[in-house]
């Protein structure tokens, strides 16, 4: 197949997705100060507020696994809701994202100290340096990003991460969090949503054609080694705590 048919082939653009949102944003938020702060847990059944979706973001998905030496590699800032959460705890913070408009939202936010930026493609991770990070965390991010794309970054993620297997002070912890349409509001959630989606095309803002089994799957056949599968305190969702394989050229 030439490039010119390959270029005619449906495809999600994340990155004009995202950037129009961050654009949009304001206009649509305007009594709230940061960019994903309405995102508050409410419609995947995990909080009530803004506060509370917070908390358990940090009590359990932050506070159990990222130390004070750490530096973290966030995939999907977005406005740097988690990204100010994990500065509390880490060391050093990678902003990575597929929007430009996003990633000046969260260095607004955040700032520059302890903090560094950088822009993806949506297919590699080049921009970010091997073995910079101990940690990926990766939150309300997966939701939107369709099955392929997300074993596409999973094969791609150990290479960024050191370790340090002698001292066992850096496990090569991952966090990721993505939709689960196998649960009653991930059903839901496509029910609503299908029929805006037909022919390949859909918005880079809609939600994922994701399961927890299909993720499992992607995670055993990569082998990383999975700590914790958790589909209770994000009801719609899933979210697993693992360990990234050793990086092999």
């Amino acid at each position: 197949m030439n490039d010119e048919k390959m270029t005619d082939r449906p495809r999600v653009d994340y990155e004009t997705a995202w950037d129009s949102y961050a654009q949009e944003w304001q206009q649509t938020n305007p009594e709230l100060s940061h960019i994903g702060d309405e995102w508050i847990g409410k419609a995947a059944g995990a909080a009530k507020s803004l506060a509370e979706y917070e908390a358990l973001i940090e009590q359990q998905f932050i506070a159990p696994y990222i130390k004070k030496e750490h530096t973290v590699l966030e995939i999907g800032i977005g406005g740097g809701k988690t990204g100010s959460l994990l500065l509390q705890y880490c060391d050093r913070l990678i902003c990575a994202d597929i929007s430009s408009q996003m990633l000046q939202a969260a260095r607004s936010r955040l700032g520059d100290d302890r903090v560094s930026y950088v822009k993806l493609d949506g297919l590699t991770l080049d921009g970010i340096a091997p073995a910079s990070a101990d940690v990926c965390f990766c939150y309300d991010t997966m939701v939107h990003v369709e099955p392929v794309d997300i074993y596409n970054y999973l094969t791609r993620i150990p290479k960024l991460l050191r370790g340090d297997p002698l001292r066992g002070l850096r496990q090569r912890i991952c966090v990721f969090h993505h939709g689960n349409i196998l649960s009653e509001l991930g059903w839901q959630k496509f029910a609503d949503e299908w029929d805006k989606n037909l022919l390949g095309r859909r918005d880079g803002t809609a939600f994922s054609i994701m399961t927890d089994t299909i993720m499992e799957k992607f995670l055993n056949h990569l082998n990383y080694e999975i700590i914790l599968k958790n589909t209770s305190s994000v009801p719609r969702d899933c979210v697993w705590i693992c360990k990234a394989p050793p990086y092999k050229e």
